[in-house]
């Protein structure tokens, strides 16, 4: 079993699982978020705690990034001059903010703006009571990333193989 297969199995084994949980109506968890928060984790390049830590930092600051250019744009609804003087003061300000050691991964920060606009796209109140599934999504999805990252890692202990360098010699 190489590597990639091995994480291919690990990742397959607890997406599935967060797939189930994240359809329980009472737990109010919405499954892509989920899925943007571990794919920030793994676009990240960083394993691990520190992993984890890239991932929710960026997207939870993307989705306060997206949460001011609702609101502000809120000021003169259907100002489409706004919306587009907002839309480009958030993404320069994304970017800026990578000046920031915890605020470094902007793909995340992207993620995590378009994520919560996405939410909003879906009819939620994302300025007011169904915030809380946005952030419990983004942090069960960094959560899952570790899951799917540290899993492959164990199954490749168990049953991989260390790549042939036999061949190349």
């Amino acid at each position: 079993m190489s590597m990639l297969f091995a994480l291919g199995l690990g990742t397959g084994i607890f997406c599935g699982i967060w797939g189930l949980i994240s359809l329980i109506p009472s737990l109010g968890l919405i499954t892509w978020i989920g899925f943007a928060g571990c794919t920030a984790y793994f676009g990240s390049g960083k394993h691990g705690l520190e992993g984890v830590k890239t991932s929710i930092f960026a997207t939870m600051s993307g989705m306060l990034s997206a949460m001011v250019a609702m609101y502000v744009s809120g000021f003169i609804p259907g100002s489409i001059v706004l919306t587009a003087f907002m839309t480009g003061l958030i993404s320069a300000t994304m970017c800026w903010q990578a000046r920031a050691k915890a605020l470094w991964f902007i793909p995340g920060a992207f993620m995590g703006c378009f994520s919560t606009f996405g939410a909003a796209a879906m009819g939620l109140d994302v300025l007011g009571a169904d915030l809380w599934r946005i952030v419990v999504s983004f942090l069960c999805g960094a959560i899952l990333a570790l899951c799917c990252d540290k899993s492959g890692e164990w199954f490749f202990e168990k049953f991989g193989k260390k790549e042939e360098l036999e061949t190349a010699e």
